[in-house]
């Protein structure tokens, strides 16, 4: 009998734990149709949503990233947007034969960092949104385009969580001075571009004169750099080029624990 009840129970509260609607939204963007999955809530915390973008890789989908990042299971009260990529050059993708965000400043007119100027506008207006929990993270390609976002809209943002990336949208940068906003960095250590990730991370905690690393919370394998000018927790797996999908409740756990300062 005890067992039953406790089945009802989970039945009933199942839906409001992780009720919400999926839709694919679309806006025209300088006379292209670009297109993204959000998931909303039914019910929010408070009378404000956090709000989340996520980038899949290069050659992937919305669709895919809906299914292997679900941040609105751990985060069931956040509105999360998963946009979909156009097919675009990359050095390993010269003749742009699978989707993905633009490389580079530059690229392709900034089309992807105009999409996300129109989507952010659009909830912005739309919904009710809590400013200081604004995030971006992605994978890959993905991870460099949510580097691109921070150099370039980082006021909006609270913090990101760019994974298996080693540059922010080209090569070469004597500063990157990137905005303090806390980052969340996720490596895999089989990676091909493993040392070029610890560089590009090395270079950040040295312009934001880091304090030296200590563990993060309970995170084994992680480097938490402490800074005024924006913390930097390095976690490093152990395995290769790839978004795994138990690193979610990892990023959930980083974007709330440093909403945005007013």
């Amino acid at each position: 009998m005890l067992e039953m009840r406790l089945l009802l129970i989970l039945v009933f509260v199942s839906p409001l734990v992780f009720g919400g609607t999926k839709s694919l939204e679309s806006w025209n963007v300088n006379g292209e149709t670009r297109t993204a999955i959000v998931f909303k809530p039914e019910f929010s915390a408070s009378n404000k949503s956090p709000l989340v973008y996520i980038w899949h890789g290069h050659g992937g989908t919305a669709e895919n990233f809906y299914q292997r990042v679900p941040i609105y299971k751990t985060w069931p009260e956040a509105i999360v947007v998963f946009p979909q990529g156009l097919k675009s050059k990359a050095p390993y993708d010269i003749h742009a034969e699978r989707t993905g965000w633009q490389y580079s400043f530059g690229d392709y007119g900034d089309r992807d960092i105009k999409f996300f100027d129109k989507m952010h506008n659009h909830f912005m207006n739309t919904q009710a949104i809590d400013i200081t929990k604004v995030h971006s993270m992605g994978s890959s390609n993905g991870g460099q385009f949510t580097y691109m976002l921070l150099k370039k809209r980082g006021y909006i943002f609270a913090s990101v969580a760019p994974a298996i990336s080693a540059s922010i949208g080209g090569h070469g940068y004597v500063n990157i001075d990137l905005p303090d906003v806390p980052i969340l960095h996720i490596t895999g250590r089989k990676e091909r571009s493993y040392a070029n990730q610890k560089a590009l991370v090395m270079k950040i905690v040295d312009e934001r004169a880091s304090q030296p690393p200590k563990q993060w919370k309970d995170v084994t394998t992680s480097q938490h750099y402490v800074s005024p000018k924006g913390d930097l927790v390095w976690y490093v797996h152990s395995q290769g080029h790839r978004w795994r999908t138990k690193d979610t409740s990892l990023v959930v756990d980083f974007f709330k624990s440093y909403p945005k300062h007013q």
